[in-house]
């Protein structure tokens, strides 16, 4: 279990970090070759093709058949389909809180591990021209689908809106400026882009209201007996229920004193509209001078909480059986940014120790964490 809490850690702060980069997104139009067009009909072989090849697909045309838009976008698209995303969002029975014929809920570590796995999507406002980024899904579902940003005339012309299934033709797929957050492997290897819907012949509407399942999420700060805790929280909700955005609000609100919980959310996913209270209702938020301090802290907290010495212990143990030799250690040491002449040569168990001591007084034990449970996600099971 205490290994699993190093990896949640490590989570929390790659999301903090990514969070803040939701609205950093500058969408310049690039010129490229495009002279290849590529066909996809589901969210799964889309995202394993990108993520495998991605400067092959940039710039290049795509067709989707049957996608079906959503205001929401997932917090990192892509992520859900990663190998390691598979196997973090695995559940125990211990985790399930309360399952019927039609309902299942999560105790707070359950759905730590879904949102670690690429479950959880924000709604983001327009830029400043009117250009809006939603997502569209072959499977109905924002947390698993692909970015689109559609121009204001499109938007107008069509009367684009969530449930709307669409046909795209020949849109491209560009890539953002602004990449996730370079310390974290996990997503650092994620595409950042989006297909370019700027005309109406990029897209056709086939069917109007169709429902799509979206995931408001948040990181929750709680006590609980006596101690502190942080965890995430999401609620899966259905573009086709009435009056949804009161549901979830009540939702979060419930949950964060449920269980005798005292709860308070960081992060909030509605950045048009915040449905429930939080610190942070915008990514914007998070980038002033004013707040970098009290980040640092918070920071600091989360590493208090999950960054334990027996923790810490069992990634001691644990990490030499699968970097089983000095070049493997100091492999992993350069693909988190150390340079490897800092190590003294010695036995892979020693290396590790080394490894280790030194992320604890860089403050980088979240970027090994990620890093190894990229590279093997078993260790944290």
């Amino acid at each position: 279990m205490s290994l699993q809490e190093l990896y949640k850690g490590a989570k929390i702060i790659e999301t903090i970090e990514n969070y803040a980069l939701a609205e950093d997104s500058s969408f310049q139009i690039q010129e490229t070759d495009s002279s290849k067009l590529y066909w996809f009909y589901t969210d799964e072989e889309f995202w394993k093709n990108v993520i495998a090849e991605p400067t092959k697909y940039w710039g290049q045309k795509i067709n989707l058949y049957k996608f079906v838009v959503s205001n929401w976008i997932a917090r990192v698209p892509g992520l859900y389909w990663s190998s390691t995303s598979e196997v973090v969002r695995q559940h125990e029975q211990e985790d399930i809180a309360i399952q019927s014929e039609h309902w299942l809920e999560f105790y707070p570590p359950g759905k730590s591990k879904k949102v670690m796995g690429g479950v959880g999507t924000l709604l983001l406002p327009p830029t400043e021209d009117g250009k809006t980024l939603m997502s569209i899904s072959a499977g109905c579902n924002a947390s698993v689908g692909i970015p689109i940003l559609c121009f204001p005339e499109v938007i107008d012309q069509l009367k684009i809106k969530q449930g709307d299934c669409v046909v795209i033709r020949e849109a491209k797929w560009q890539p953002m400026d602004t990449s996730w957050a370079s310390k974290f492997a996990s997503t650092q290897g994620i595409p950042r882009g989006y297909l370019l819907i700027d005309s109406i012949d990029k897209i056709e509407v086939f069917e109007k209201d169709c429902p799509i399942v979206y995931h408001p999420f948040s990181l929750m700060e709680y006590e609980y007996q006596d101690s502190l805790f942080y965890d995430f929280v999401y609620v899966t909700a259905d573009s086709k229920v009435a009056d949804v955005d009161s549901k979830i609000q009540s939702f979060f609100k419930n949950y964060a004193k449920k269980d005798g919980r005292y709860g308070e959310y960081l992060l909030n996913p509605n950045i048009v509209n915040p449905i429930f209270d939080s610190r942070y209702s915008s990514p914007l938020e998070l980038t002033h001078a004013s707040e970098k301090a009290k980040l640092n802290l918070l920071y600091e907290r989360i590493r208090g909480v999950h960054f334990k010495g027996i923790s810490i212990e069992q990634l001691i143990i644990k990490l030499p059986q699968f970097y089983q030799s000095s070049i493997s250690v100091k492999t992993l040491a350069k693909n988190i940014g150390f340079n490897v002449s800092l190590f003294v040569e010695d036995s892979a168990v020693s290396m590790s120790s080394q490894l280790i001591n030194k992320c604890i007084e860089k403050e980088m034990i979240e970027s090994l964490i990620d890093r190894v449970a990229m590279e093997y996600p078993q260790i944290f099971n």
